[in-house]
């Protein structure tokens, strides 16, 4: 190293695998970024866009100071103009007051994206901040893309002995999701997060079996035992057809399904009519395919079938994810009495497992309801597929200022035109974001918040990601810029120039006397099993020994609990998925969502020479192209019954015939190439779910055509 350079042992903090690197760090500069060989859980792996995190630190843009908008009367037409954290804070106190003060607590909305949630103090502290709004408005990506998880547990109720683990399994199931590329395999599973191409050919070496659900040949499906293909947006009806040839041929687990299933009868004369001719006619998977896959996963000993954004994006995307998760209850892949417990509770404290059943429940129900199509909150949250309507829609207490953290509902929510209008029509806008981001360039106010390496921070919130025990605690390695503040110190400072109480981890704070970082890490960790000053001597993390807590037996109140696997509104919703047909003559292809190495949702796509090209192309079957009349790397436009956007065709033959790709979350307010954001072909009007308002977002019939000649004006 040069003499000027210091190594210093830390985590990336850009996705769940919180990958151990080495950080370089040149003159106060990150000079470069590897993987730390030494550590427990990733070995030394890193991805493209961990390795550029100076980049996201240093690189052109990064804001250094916040940022105030201006009324826009003067001649620089509403520019964003630096202010300090301080005054930032008092402005937005004030004027958040004002807004309650005339429309009640109501009108006040927060949204949290994918940033806001790998930093462990900043959704405890924002959570405690909402609180004290005394608003029901809580809006976050959780309820753009894998909502249908929260809606399966209150429709089915969830098994509380805990799931079957990648590390012993035998057989796994992926669907709608490629975590060579992504990094996660699931829904907190610890399955296939670090070092994930090693991982799958490591438990492929060991004798696991891989089955893959996917349109298209990705990284992932290019490992697997089986690759199922099926025509987007049919992943309800394939799964039902898993479920019959497993029922039909006996294949269950008999002594599961008679203790913990109440309605087994119902499940398996509703899938008795999904044939393998049935799935091979609507999905397209042929008939032998579904046979054997259905007696491959059945016939292991252990192993799960999970999802990703693929199947929770799509059309009814509920019905699916319910019959993905019973394929798991009625093969019995869940841990029994006396087995080991899954004790990956590090820093959390650790809930005892039971092999008992928390009924189906349906809290939303009950939850706090909304104007907008009387849509109940789910787990604390309303779906973010109305959030534009909650600011559109007339009424007292639509939403007029949302605090906007870690996320960007700009590029990520449907039908892009309506939902910039909304933003753009909020009496208050505030983006805490690093970077101007789409939402960040509509905002009153930009909070310029520290980066991953500028921050004290711990993996208590990504345990559950973690294939065995382990946690880890970084100091910070930079020292910030000056006019950067962390973004739980934010909402802290918010609350106090509030004048609301600060409660954290079960304490009242001081606004006083502020906590600092290491202070509030402390306090959130302290239930766990490894003390801080134990943690903090480990740079490279530390591995906690297994303990010996088993499953233990139901409580006798609730044993006579059962799991629901097919009531009446999920048997409609699988009656209505077999009768639909998604494209259309006039709509003949089917566009699904991908995501990159290169970026996490719009973390990463603005990052200089990063995304290769610097643009968001749609992926073609060469055959496709050919019968379009159009070749690689051509002008499209692609339409949809909701609008459309311009980019160039990519020849792709990993895709399936009839299906496109566009990576999500891509797209700037200036448009051009780099503007393709597929939420310009998303909206109302692709459908949505019942119950949590999810819009479909991948499986959307498109039309791909040459782009039209721009016109050119006239020479005066």
């Amino acid at each position: 190293m040069l003499p000027n350079t210091s190594r210093h042992v830390s985590y990336c903090r850009l996705c769940a695998s919180s990958c151990g690197v080495l950080v370089d760090v040149e003159d106060g500069r990150i000079g470069r970024i590897l993987g730390d060989t030494h550590h427990p859980i990733s070995g030394g792996y890193t991805c493209p866009k961990g390795r550029r995190g100076g980049d996201l630190t240093h690189g052109p843009g990064r804001l250094t100071t916040s940022m105030r908008r201006t009324d826009g009367t003067s001649s620089d037409g509403g520019r964003h103009v630096p202010v300090a954290a301080a005054e930032a804070v008092r402005d937005i106190a004030a004027r958040l007051g004002e807004v309650v003060a005339r429309h009640g607590p109501e009108s006040v909305a927060m949204f949290t994206g994918t940033q806001h949630n790998f930093a462990a103090l900043t959704p405890l502290m924002a959570r405690a901040w909402f609180r004290g709004t005394g608003s029901h408005k809580l809006f976050s990506t959780m309820t753009i893309d894998q909502s249908a998880k929260w809606v399966v547990a209150e429709r089915m109720g969830t098994y509380l002995g805990g799931r079957q683990r990648f590390e012993d399994a035998d057989v796994w199931l992926l669907a709608g999701t490629n975590p060579v590329v992504s990094a996660n395999g699931g829904d907190g599973d610890g399955a296939v997060v670090q070092n994930p191409s090693w991982t799958l050919r490591s438990a492929r070496a060991r004798g696991l079996r891989l089955i893959v659900i996917d349109p298209r040949r990705t990284e992932t499906a290019a490992l697997a035992d089986i690759h199922l293909a099926p025509r987007p947006g049919t992943d309800a009806v394939l799964f039902a057809g898993l479920l019959h040839v497993i029922l039909a041929e006996g294949l269950h687990d008999k002594d599961f399904t008679a203790r913990y299933v109440s309605d087994f009868p119902q499940l398996t004369g509703t899938v008795s009519s999904v044939t393998p001719a049935v799935v091979e006619r609507i999905s397209a998977v042929p008939a032998e395919q579904v046979i054997e896959t259905a007696r491959v996963f059945a016939g292991g000993s252990r192993g799960m079938a999970t999802s990703g954004t693929g199947v929770c994006m799509g059309p009814h995307s509920n019905v699916a994810e319910h019959l993905l998760v019973a394929l798991n209850v009625v093969c019995g892949r869940y841990l029994r009495e006396g087995e080991p417990a899954d004790d990956r509770a590090v820093l959390t404290r650790q809930v005892p497992a039971r092999a008992e059943v928390a009924p189906a429940d349906r809290a939303y129900r009950r939850g706090f309801r909304s104007r907008i199509g009387g849509l109940r909150a789910i787990r604390g949250e309303l779906p973010s597929g109305i959030l534009a309507d909650e600011i559109l829609e007339p009424a007292p207490d639509r939403v007029r200022a949302l605090i906007v953290s870690g996320g960007n509902p700009a590029a990520a929510l449907p039908d892009r035109d309506k939902t910039l209008r909304a933003l753009r029509s909020l009496d208050l806008l505030v983006c805490i974001d690093p970077w101007m981001s789409d939402t960040a360039r509509l905002a009153d106010y930009v909070i310029a918040p520290t980066t991953m390496y500028e921050r004290a921070d711990h993996t208590m919130i990504m345990e559950p990601f973690f294939p065995t025990p382990f946690a880890q605690f970084t100091p910070a390695v930079l020292t910030p810029p000056d006019g950067v503040v962390d973004d739980w110190r934010f909402f802290f400072d918010l609350a106090a120039a509030s004048g609301q109480p600060i409660k954290f981890a079960g304490r009242l704070l001081d606004p006083d006397n502020p906590p600092t970082a290491e202070d509030l890490l402390a306090m959130a960790a302290e239930r766990g099993r490894v003390p801080m000053n134990e943690l903090a001597a480990a740079p490279h993390g530390r591995l906690a020994p297994r303990s010996d807590s088993v499953v233990g037996p139901a409580d006798p109140e609730r044993a006579e609990h059962r799991l629901t696997l097919m009531p009446d509104d999920v048997a409609a919703e699988l009656r209505s998925a077999l009768t639909e047909n998604p494209a259309s003559a006039r709509y003949p292809l089917l566009l699904t969502v991908r995501r990159i190495r290169e970026a996490v949702n719009s973390t990463g796509t603005r990052v200089p020479g990063l995304v290769p090209g610097g643009i968001n192309p749609i992926s073609v079957h060469p055959s496709d192209l050919s019968s379009l009349g159009l070749r690689d790397g051509q002008h499209v436009e692609v339409r949809s019954s909701s609008g459309k956007l311009r980019t160039r065709a990519r020849s792709d033959s990993t895709l399936t015939r009839g299906t496109v790709t566009l990576t999500h979350c891509f797209g700037n307010l200036d448009g051009g190439e780099s503007g393709a954001n597929v939420n310009a072909l998303t909206g109302a009007s692709n459908g949505v779910q019942t119950i949590n308002a999810m819009p479909t977002l991948t499986a959307v019939p498109v039309v791909v055509a040459a782009a039209p000649r721009s016109r050119r004006p006239e020479t005066p």
